[in-house]
Formats: C-alpha cells, structure tokens, sequence
C-alpha cells in the first residue's frame, strides 16, 4: 500500500495511471497574481481515491492533491505536489519537466513507460547526484529521494539559482519569485506550514448523507 501512495506524485504529473485512482472532485485555482511574465501557477485541486486488490467495495483512502509550478518559463518546469491521504498520510513531492514545450497531457499512455537515470542537482554552487524516475514521453523526471523536494522548495524560497544536469545535458531553472500561488500552497501544504491540514474535507466522502 505504501508504494501505491509514492506513485500517486508521478501519476499526477505524468498523466499516467501508475496505480488505481479515480477522480472524484475537483475545485478550480485563484486566479495568479500575475497575467503574463515568469510565475508560479497553480493547477486545479484534485480529490482521488485509491483501491487496492482487497475484496472490498470501498476505496481503501481518499486523496487531496494540491500542484503548482513555474509558467511562462523558457527552461525546463519546475513542479511541486502537495498530497495528504485521509488515513493521515502527507508528502510534499517535486518534478521537472524538462521540455516545457511537451504536449503529452494532450494526449497521455494508458501504461507509461517508466525509466531511471541519474543526475546532477545543483543549489546555489552545491552539486549532489540524485537518482529520478523519468517518462520519456512527458520528459518528467521526479526524484527517488523525496527529501530532493524539500531541497528544491526552500531553494524556491530563498530564490536559490539552481541547475540539473541529465543525459549530459545541464538546464537552467527559472524560479520566479512567491506570488499568491506559492503562498496558497505554502499554506494549504502541512508539509510546508508546520502540519496544519483541515482533514473535514474528506467528511462529505467518508461519510456521505
């Protein structure tokens, strides 16, 4: 059951179905505080829920995922999720996609094909090898280690200048500075505001009239 929560940031990124979700609600973002220009952007809100291979009927838990990231960038996109189960479960995971330009959300794979590479992430001078996952055909890689998006996140904070290199290739990512998105998510996310996370919205599921 643990590794079906891991998949669940990929998924979400990637499009793909790693593991049995089913979209159940989904709420539309604030409008940015910026029209055009560098920024972070956040994406709909999405409730999933999740089943195992159990004989049951009903959904094993229930997800809130919340997703943000760098638009209008002429790099590589830099994303973050924000997801909290209603067993308690809650992460804080990032992704790259490195072509900014990719259309795979047009049109995504009913089975992703999944790789591993490994690169180089450089903050601010300080390099350290990472192993990713990637999905070559979203050009997304997401990093094992999920302490990697704790390190990419304060980098965001403190608008740290940071690379990746990957199939020896270096990019560049733009981070713009925090605007009304990034602050929503800082204080949606209990991962990022000292674990504050109001679990009633999974009430109206959970226990429906």
């Amino acid at each position: 059951m643990t590794s079906l929560v891991r998949n669940l940031a990929f998924s979400a990124m990637a499009a793909a179905t790693v593991c049995t979700m089913v979209a159940i609600a989904e709420t539309q973002p604030s409008a940015p505080s910026q029209i055009d220009g560098l920024r972070w952007e956040q994406k709909p809100d999405t409730m999933t829920s999740v089943d195992g291979s159990d004989a049951g009927t009903a959904a094993d838990f229930y997800g809130f995922s919340r997703i943000i990231e760098t638009a209008a960038t002429t790099g590589p996109i830099v994303i973050f999720i924000c997801h909290v189960n209603s067993n308690g479960y809650e992460s804080l995971n990032a992704g790259i996609q490195l072509d900014p330009n990719s259309t795979y959300g047009e049109k995504p794979e009913r089975t992703p094909r999944i790789l591993t590479l490994t690169g180089v992430l450089t903050i601010d001078g300080k390099k350290q090898s990472e192993r990713f996952r990637y999905h070559p055909a979203s050009s997304k890689i997401v990093p094992f280690d999920r302490k990697v998006a704790r390190r990419l996140y304060n980098a965001a904070v403190t608008n740290s200048e940071i690379s990746i290199k990957v199939q020896g290739k270096t990019y560049d990512l733009e981070i713009p500075v925090r605007n009304s998105a990034f602050t929503s998510f800082a204080k949606t996310c209990p991962v990022t505001n000292g674990g504050k996370f109001d679990y009633s919205i999974f009430d109206h599921i959970l226990t429906p009239s």
